[in-house]
């Protein structure tokens, strides 16, 4: 992983605890004078939805020069897919990108908290992943065309046409909508799983997670819709649990799934 902290409790606690769970945590720098970024989550008990409040903090010491020079450009080249999200400056984004594509590495993106992208953004990403107020946001529609398969698709093919391989919309409790801009053409509707919703926290994160492990394990062999089918019910195990970390499963839980 890599990213910044600041010099305190916060900082500490996030990278031992990722360190306890077999992560590489050489690459989170800790910032004196700085404070690591939290999120305070605000949890709506009869849905189960959550609204985030953000105070990034060190994230935005993670500057772009520091993929244009440094060690950080020389770790692109030992990992199999680099993952993103807009918690850190747009333009470090926009800098990794350009270093992940000049060493070859596959890169999927998250882009949230969303905001518009520069079409380069697009080129070449092997995979973005959406819910639908992010892909109307990113695609200039309103929101309301996300409510049908045809405006999933026209707004799945903007992404493509912009040079995206693999594009994910996730949709809540409509299920997930997929398309791949390649060879296999796939594209569709995956149901949402069946699920006592308690926590909608981390479900995304933990789709992502388990989307991005096919990606890595299945190489050429990857099927984007078998990978949505096995993410989805992984995140519907994160939602009948309280909490962002903890209600993450571990992958046994999802044998048999």
């Amino acid at each position: 992983m890599v990213g910044t902290v600041g010099a305190d409790s916060y900082g500490a606690q996030l990278r031992n605890n990722l360190s306890a769970h077999g992560v590489d945590v050489s690459g989170v720098d800790v910032r004196d004078g700085l404070k690591t970024g939290i999120a305070l989550i605000v949890v709506d008990k009869p849905s189960g939805e959550n609204r985030i409040i953000l105070s990034p903090e060190a994230n935005h010491a993670l500057h772009a020069k520091d993929f244009k020079t440094g060690g950080l450009t020389q770790k692109l080249g030992k990992v199999d897919l680099l993952i993103m999200q807009l918690e850190i400056p747009l333009e470090t984004v926009l800098a990794a990108l350009a270093a992940a594509r000049k060493e070859g590495v596959s890169v999927l993106l998250n882009p949230a908290p969303a905001q518009r992208l520069l079409d380069a953004a697009y080129d070449g990403l092997a995979h973005l992943v959406v819910n639908e107020t992010e892909a109307a946001m990113l695609g200039g529609v309103d929101v309301s065309v996300l409510d049908t398969s045809s405006g999933c698709e026209s707004v799945a093919r903007w992404f493509v046409e912009k040079g995206v391989r693999n594009v994910i919309i996730t949709l809540g409790g409509r299920g997930v909508y997929f398309m791949n801009g390649g060879s296999s053409g796939k594209r569709g509707l995956v149901p949402a799983e069946k699920a006592k919703v308690v926590d909608t926290t981390a479900a995304g994160d933990t789709f992502v997670g388990q989307y991005a492990l096919d990606v890595v394990v299945d190489g050429e062999a990857f099927d984007i819709e078998a990978a949505v089918r096995k993410a989805n019910k992984a995140a519907a195990k994160t939602v009948e649990r309280v909490g962002a970390q903890d209600s993450i499963p571990w992958r046994d839980e999802l044998v048999g799934l």
